[in-house]
């Protein structure tokens, strides 16, 4: 099995210039590989920012210190670790704006692609920039290229396809995707309320703004071949598959519930609420959970056991863990997915004790409790 996580950020380029205004500075292209391979046990990563100004630079440094190899599949290998190439991009869909994710085998088709849309873009040094041009054309120049395009975070009211601009794809985009990202909010028992995503390959990313986010969701796959061409064939439906997403439980996700805006909290009751039970006010940044329940053409089931979807939190995220306790766990296990998909009860309390190896053994298995997110604000697990 391989372990994937496609949608990770660069905070600065190598020669110090910001990528991702709102991401750590720490999150340069070396230190993203070596955390996701020696930290986090991924083997393949999806680099959204590879498009920008200084990262190409960058991707040429490492390649020329001989740190990436370029593969024949398409991707670059370092170790046991593959990056795929990719951009996050927005672009206007009807009245709102949605963000979306295209990768492509190598630095030079990525950079011919850009090249025809480079004047449409304000500052090509920054990550996830607008694209002043027509969303139909964009993605048929990407599959033009050779790309692999979805959307982005889609169920989310900030910039996500279903959360911001449509109720049905076929209504804003003349192509439909073959994948999409569900986005930390939402799961695939949600995506399930939607009938048109039957056919879709659903992703589970953790659009890293920080080292310590990589893998916060991912995705267990059987890729044919490790490279660009084996994530080619899962999303195409021609080998290899998509087994599970371990991703955050939706009520973590900081837009998974309505949040009013004048009583500064998120709402609770029956889904849908997009209005304030409380002070009946509609000034609101809707829930993903609210907003598919509105939108849904059949019956949506929550916070159910999935065998495809696997809630799982970061080991630094729990209670009880700080920074030299996860070190230890580290030195004993090697990696933090070695840790949940390896590490049984006995093995864990002889490093950490009992007490927090049953909460890491019930963050294994889903069970952990949690407040709910909304509004921007993240849940947190409160066992």
């Amino acid at each position: 099995m391989n372990y994937a996580d496609l949608h990770i950020h660069i905070g600065r380029s190598l020669d110090g210039k910001a990528v991702k205004i709102t991401a750590s500075p720490n999150l340069t292209l070396p230190e993203v590989i070596r955390v996701s391979r020696d930290i986090k046990g991924l083997h393949m990563i999806g680099i959204v920012d590879s498009h920008t100004r200084g990262v190409i630079r960058d991707y040429n440094e490492l390649i020329a210190q001989g740190f990436l190899h370029a593969i024949s599949g398409g991707g670059y290998q370092s170790g046991n670790l593959v990056i795929i190439p990719g951009i996050e991009a927005e672009l206007q869909v009807g009245h709102g704006h949605a963000h979306f994710l295209v990768y492509f085998p190598t630095i030079t088709v990525l950079q011919e692609f850009a090249a025809c849309f480079l004047s449409r873009v304000s500052n090509w040094q920054l990550s996830s920039q607008k694209i002043h041009m027509d969303v139909s054309e964009w993605l048929k120049t990407a599959e033009a290229y050779g790309g692999l395009w979805l959307p982005a975070h889609a169920f989310t009211p900030h910039k996500g396809l279903y959360g911001a601009c449509c109720s049905r794809i076929p209504d804003v985009l003349s192509v439909f995707p073959a994948a999409l990202e569900m986005g930390l909010s939402a799961d695939r028992r949600m995506a399930q309320g939607i009938s048109e995503l039957d056919d879709v390959v659903l992703f589970s990313n953790s659009d890293a703004h920080s080292l310590p986010n990589i893998a916060r969701e991912y995705n267990e796959m059987h890729l044919s071949d490790l490279s660009f061409n084996g994530l080619e064939a899962i999303i195409k439906k021609k080998s290899g598959q998509l087994y599970r997403n371990f991703g955050l439980h939706p009520r973590i996700g900081k837009y998974h519930r309505t949040f009013c805006l004048d009583c500064s909290q998120v709402v609770s009751g029956e889904a849908p609420m997009l209005i304030c039970p409380v002070c009946h006010s509609h000034h609101v940044v809707p829930g993903v959970l609210d907003r598919l329940a509105h939108i849904a053409d059949r019956e949506i089931t929550t916070y159910q056991s999935d065998p495809n979807y696997v809630y799982r939190v970061p080991l630094a995220y729990l209670p009880g863990i700080g920074s030299k306790t996860y070190q230890r766990l580290l030195n004993k296990f090697g990696t933090e997915l070695t840790v949940y998909h390896e590490a049984e009860f006995d093995d864990l309390s002889s490093v950490v004790g009992d007490k927090t190896a049953r909460i890491i053994m019930q963050a294994k298995v889903g069970t952990l409790k949690f407040t709910t997110g909304g509004g921007g604000f993240f849940g947190r697990v409160t066992t």
